[in-house]
């Protein structure tokens, strides 16, 4: 077995996204050493947004459709950390805690709610007469 099998078998996430797991940690980090939080906040929620965009156009497409399937395992997994960045960039600009709150629950409760309610097609059932 291949250690990269092993590290995807243990942490259930492949090498790729544990890489960028460290990649963003390590930007972030730098940023705030550097006082430049905002600014690297706003090239990740805009690279973030960038891989949505390609994810969207690549499950359009059937022979890209891997590369899609990838790409919304990426932004599912990330969703979490831009919300968070995109709460702290609007925190900079709106200097109201109720309202950046309300924003907050609305940003992270939002899909939850979305997927619960969405309802599968109901399948009706055709009974054979014989």
């Amino acid at each position: 077995m291949k250690w990269s099998n092993r590290i995807q078998i243990v942490t259930g996430q492949t090498c790729v996204h544990i890489s960028l797991h460290l990649l963003l940690i390590a930007a972030l980090v730098w940023g705030w050493k550097h006082q430049a939080l905002i600014e690297v906040s706003t090239v990740l929620i805009s690279a973030y947004v960038t891989v949505c965009l390609a994810m969207i156009i690549t499950q359009r497409i059937e022979h890209l459709r891997t590369i899609g399937d990838f790409l919304e395992e990426a932004t599912t997994t990330y969703y979490f950390g831009a919300a968070m960045l995109t709460l702290f960039l609007v925190s900079h600009v709106v200097h109201n805690n109720l309202l950046v709150g309300g924003l907050g629950i609305i940003m992270l409760a939002g899909p939850a709610v979305v997927s619960l309610l969405a309802k599968e097609p109901a399948r009706h059932i055709v009974k054979k007469r014989s």
